[in-house]
């Protein structure tokens, strides 16, 4: 047994990494049998004298294809467990509208009209997945939870092609517990298959690397493009690639995923004019004044400008150790990094536009970042980071479980509680934002009142619907006090302050408040005409 620590280090070197020695072929006895199986599934390590090389390289891939599929079992659950339970939420409500249309023509029309910044691909699947399966919540959201595994799924591929298994594992288990990607996948919304066409693709880029040929070429160009018409945050992805492509030029005089990117953006050409439509709406309108409005100095401006520029060729051109693993690691942080650096800067030289949702490509792969730089400190040390932020993700779950609750099915049976049903319900138009300012040169959005698709989905009451200005609230007393005098009542749904709904209600005049009540950022209000006999008054329920 003196030579034992050899044997253990030499055998255990071989598990760790799948590899197994065709031509060392050593028998164990049973109880030796026992003891490595038992270090198998723990994980330690165990003496043994002999070894049967091959035996223990299929044991630990069966340890690992476990693992593995844990990892998704687990997720699978998580993500669908109660699906149906939360009302769906604003932007969820407007994907169930496109999807409900009758025909294509009708679901792309909607899409470019209601959904600024989202081209079309995720709408018109989840229009032929729900003629198949309904429109209840659980049917909206269940796309977004296959998706969500898929996501799963392709970090780790990516990973294991970027490095190694163990790292693809790692990364896998960091992003399938991770809040966001539960978010993601519990969300009718087109993020969860953003994440994961923007993975395939990535995962086709490397592959293409590799193995450079034609038909690597037009997969990884093919899926670029789907990408690119499921979010146009996908533009971020692009520029991200194109400083790697920068790289390439500069370490070898090779352009190696040139080909791809030209399919993708060739491919991407033909919704360009309406792509650059919608982009105009998502910067100057919609919501997205929540962040804040600008307000930076020309100074700050321009050092923000300058830092994301330099940060941009330190990661294209700044100088590396050459070994293949380092410039992987390299490539991974500059997808991971570039697009929320450079919506951050677009931030604050342009205007407040950042969200993380519309950069959760770069989430996904900053796991695998994570994990290969903690691997750099040895397996120990990656498998106890890996699995120390795994389990402290899935801590967090609840939270997000919490952050679900619409109030959208409590506010449909408050109304349809109300005995007179034919008094008109209002909502405002424009662009709103949480500060609840209306953008005055873009406040032609939503026409018929932002809150009003949420809204139709859970209430089936015959009671009118109507548009208010929500720039104009003399305007909007006048049109509500009109619609009391016929109906002798009105009810307003606002998505403002509280000062600034009621600056948009009648009150005196025989006029008076009877209900007004706030769901989370949704107002509710109902005003009637007073009686005669009583004093005026307000019953307020915030």
């Amino acid at each position: 047994m003196k030579d034992a620590p050899v044997m253990r280090k030499g055998m255990f070197a071989r598990l760790s990494f799948g590899l197994g020695r065709k031509n060392a072929r050593m028998s164990l006895a049973p109880r030796e049998v026992a003891f490595v199986g038992v270090g198998l599934l723990s994980g330690r390590h165990v003496p043994a004298a002999k070894s049967n090389s091959r035996w223990i390289a299929d044991a630990a891939r069966a340890r690992r294809c476990l693992t593995s599929l844990s990892v998704l079992v687990a997720a699978a659950a998580l993500y669908s467990v109660a699906l149906g339970r939360a009302s769906l939420g604003p932007s969820e409500a407007y994907s169930a509208l496109a999807a409900s249309q009758p025909a294509i023509g009708a679901v792309a029309s909607n899409v470019l009209s209601f959904d600024p910044g989202k081209p079309i691909l995720y709408h018109l699947l989840l229009h032929w997945f729900c003629q198949l399966f309904g429109y209840s919540e659980t049917s909206l959201r269940a796309l977004s939870v296959f998706f969500g595994l898929a996501s799963v799924a392709l970090i780790f591929a990516y990973g294991a092609e970027l490095f190694d298994f163990d790292i693809g594992l790692g990364a896998a288990a960091l992003w399938a517990f991770n809040p966001l990607a539960i978010v993601f996948a519990r969300w009718a919304r087109m993020y969860s298959m953003f994440v994961a066409l923007a993975l395939a693709h990535l995962l086709a880029m490397e592959k293409t690397r590799r193995k450079p040929g034609i038909a690597g070429a037009m997969v990884a160009g093919a899926l670029g493009a789907a990408m690119l018409y499921t979010h146009l945050g996908a533009l971020l992805i692009v520029g991200a690639e194109g400083v790697i492509l920068a790289r390439d030029l500069w370490r070898t005089r090779r352009a190696m995923g040139w080909m791809p990117l030209a399919i993708a953006i060739a491919l991407f050409l033909p919704f360009a004019p309406a792509g650059a439509a919608q982009t105009h709406a998502l910067l100057f309108g919609h919501w997205l004044d929540w962040i804040g409005v600008a307000h930076e100095a020309p100074i700050v401006k321009v050092a923000v400008g300058l830092a994301a520029g330099a940060f941009a060729l330190w990661l294209a051109f700044g100088r590396g150790s050459g070994w293949e693993r380092s410039e992987s690691l390299r490539r991974a942080l500059i997808i991971a990094a570039m697009p929320p650096i450079a919506l951050v800067a677009a931030s604050v030289v342009i205007r407040p536009v950042f969200s993380v949702r519309y950069v959760a490509p770069s989430f996904a792969v900053l796991a695998v970042a994570a994990v290969a730089i903690a691997d750099r400190f040895g397996s120990r040390a990656r498998n106890l980071a890996a699995f120390g932020l795994a389990t402290f993700f899935l801590m967090l779950s609840p939270l997000t479980f919490a952050a679900e609750q619409q109030p959208w099915r409590e506010i449909a049976r408050q109304i349809s509680s109300y005995p007179v049903r034919n008094q008109t319900i209002f909502f405002e138009t424009g662009f709103f934002s949480n500060q609840k300012l209306i953008n005055e040169a873009e406040s032609r959005g939503f026409p018929d009142g932002f809150f009003r698709v949420p809204f139709d989905y859970y209430f089936a009451g015959s009671n009118p619907r109507a548009a208010i200005p929500g720039s104009d609230p003399a305007r909007s007393r006048q049109m509500i006090a009109a619609a009391v005098g016929r109906a002798k009542g009105a009810w307003l749904i606002s998505g403002k302050s509280w000062d600034g709904a009621m600056a948009e209600l009648p009150r005196g005049l025989g006029i008076e408040i009877d209900y007004a009540r706030e769901f989370s950022r949704v107002g509710v209000f109902h005003v009637r005409a007073a009686p005669e006999s009583l004093p005026q008054r307000s019953r307020f329920n915030r």
